[in-house]
């Protein structure tokens, strides 16, 4: 308890993070003046040149290597910044895009084969482990941006431990693959269609007034491919008449729900169980699916079509809308790199969405050429040069890092290899905002997940200027609290109790080695949790703080460095990447 009092009463200006941040790109330029007055005009100057496609990937400091890591993963000690020094950004990559796949299914079956039961959040707890230990690291940082696009919860009436963790390998296993396949697999997938209710869609029926259940063909196209209005490449609005142009009209949306029904658990009946059907691919019962015809986004599958054909063709007009390139181009940028990005930004990762493949400026080649090819896009949002400018010189420009980020990203930066997640309590749920993290992976509270992608905060300098922080939707003084409690209890090692203290320790033994120097351990902590982002005025704070931290034990030491790791973790450097 002294510790948290001693950080309460030496942080209590920094508890209230978040009132004026923003996210990335470029700032758009104003029209030039084209207003009057006598004489000959000069000539205007010339047109600056276009920025390169993407930044110079050499990382040449350990904060260059603790951002690129801060915004593509989870960060990481200060030794694993120190070798990445003098490497190369897109060789990282084409690493990470190399490694093989942390399977959870597997461990979660396995467990359910050996034992006949599984508990219920079982899918929950290898997915943290994942997150902490998995050396996929990007793998499972993309996994967790991709479902918060395609959204379940697994808290949803009907899901089960081996459905939700087959759900999870299938947003993992498509996260470097192409985007088509991913929306396939998360349509035949039961975890969703327990989540959108499309389980057992049945055809219409003219005498009973049944008509299919539309969840899945609203949400499909609102939320998870082309949104609700037209969009130019950069992710703007196209405008008729001064007016957005709608994408759907509730015809689409009744004619499409005719092409998600007949869908049930694979098995030799629409209405049954089998065996491990809720973790493999739902089946096409032809006779529970409409035969009459779909007409939908200017399209019109013929009466009598077989569902499984009926999906496929469905699936490949909704991927071939215009609409898909920017509109996730935009929400995977904000999951990475930018709440607020750029047209521009938008625009060139479209365009390596659309073309399936993104050149880096040492003349590396992501992607297959494939239309929706993800490697590519994804290369193109984190190795994009709006992103890798110098940070601060772009008002504008930064992630506001979420509650799950953050905690996570402090497990990577001291090292907590392997914990034992099962036996943590407190990862049990970490979406309560007044005792967690006000979210918790793979949980939101609805299909919209935690936040809007276009959310404007009200009341911050990011609202009045504009600019879209869908993180502030789950910021508030209560929340912060929450997360400032939450943390507290895991840097300083609360958690474990007396029956089991090293489930869950960090390792500060780099920082114990700096405990009596406080600028050297500010200047450390500074590194790898803000790479290098601390403003004078908060690394002042906290050393004056930590300095009034006297040493003369073991445990002095360890306080000094727990106080100034708590405190670095509740600053506005800690909750915005530039």
């Amino acid at each position: 308890m002294q510790i948290r009092k001693l950080f309460l009463s030496g942080v209590a200006a920094c508890a209230m993070i978040l009132t004026a941040c923003g996210g990335g790109g470029e700032t758009s330029s104003p029209p030039p003046n084209s207003g009057g007055g006598g004489g000959v005009m000069p000539p205007p100057p010339p047109p600056p040149p276009p920025p390169p496609q993407s930044f110079a990937t050499d990382l040449d400091t350990t904060a260059e290597a603790s951002r690129f890591l801060l915004q593509a993963g989870f960060g990481g000690t200060m030794s694993e910044l120190e070798a990445l020094v003098d490497t190369n950004a897109t060789r990282w990559l084409e690493r990470e895009f190399a490694k093989t796949r942390t399977d959870l299914l597997f461990t979660v079956r396995s467990e359910f084969q050996t034992t006949g039961e599984v508990e219920f959040n079982r899918a929950s707890e290898v997915y943290w482990d994942a997150l902490f230990s998995g050396d996929d690291e990007l793998r499972q940082r993309m996994t967790f941006a991709l479902s918060q696009i395609f959204v379940i919860s697994d808290f949803q009436v009907g899901q089960t431990p081996l459905s939700s963790a087959y759900y999870r390998d299938i947003i993992s296993q498509n996260a470097f693959g192409n985007f088509r396949d991913l929306l396939e697999d998360v349509t035949y997938s039961p975890a969703m269609a327990d989540f959108l209710t499309y389980m057992r869609n049945r055809k219409g029926d003219p005498e009973t007034g049944r008509v299919p259940d539309e969840n899945y063909a609203r949400e499909i196209l609102q939320l998870f491919t082309i949104g609700l209005v037209e969009l130019n490449m950069d992710g703007t609005p196209k405008l008729q008449n001064g007016q957005e142009i709608p994408t759907y009209d509730n015809d689409d949306i009744r004619g499409l729900a005719r092409v998600f029904t007949g869908l049930g658990l694979a098995g030799d009946n629409f209405y049954a169980y089998s065996p491990g059907a809720h973790y493999r691919p739902m089946q096409m019962y032809d006779d529970q699916h409409s035969e009459l015809e779909k007409s939908f986004l200017g399209t019109t599958i013929p009466a009598g079509t077989g569902g499984t054909e009926t999906v496929d063709m469905a699936l490949d007009v909704i991927f071939e809308h215009e609409n898909v390139p920017p509109f996730f181009a935009r929400q995977l940028i904000q999951r990475f790199t930018a709440s607020n990005p750029s047209p521009a930004y938008v625009e060139r990762v479209a365009t390596a969405f659309a073309n399936g493949s993104y050149t880096a400026t040492d003349g590396t080649v992501f992607g297959t050429g494939d239309r929706g090819d993800l490697q590519a896009t994804l290369a193109a949002v984190l190795l994009d040069n709006s992103v890798h400018r110098e940070p601060g010189n772009l008002p504008r420009a930064g992630k506001v890092r979420e509650p799950i980020l953050k905690f996570v990203q402090w497990a990577h930066n001291f090292d907590v290899a392997r914990p034992i997640t099962e036996e943590e309590y407190r990862l049990w749920d970490t979406g309560s905002p007044a005792t967690g993290l006000g979210q918790h992976p793979f949980r939101p509270p609805s299909v919209f997940n935690f936040y809007r992608p276009g959310y404007i905060a009200p009341g911050t300098q990011a609202g009045d200027a504009g600019m879209t922080t869908p993180e502030f939707q789950i910021v508030n003084e209560g929340a912060a609290l929450g997360y400032i409690n939450f943390m507290t209890d895991f840097i300083v090692d609360f958690t474990g109790g007396d029956e089991d203290p090293e489930r869950f320790t960090p390792d500060y033994r780099p920082q114990l080695d700096l405990a009596e120097d406080p600028a050297a351990l500010v200047e450390h902590l500074n590194i790898i949790m803000t790479a290098g982002q601390m403003t004078p005025e908060e690394i002042t704070v906290v050393q004056d703080t930590i300095s009034e931290i006297e040493i003369e034990t073991d445990q002095d030491r360890l306080n000094r460095v727990r106080v100034s790791i708590l405190m670095v973790a509740s600053l506005p450097s800690y909750a915005v990447i530039e």
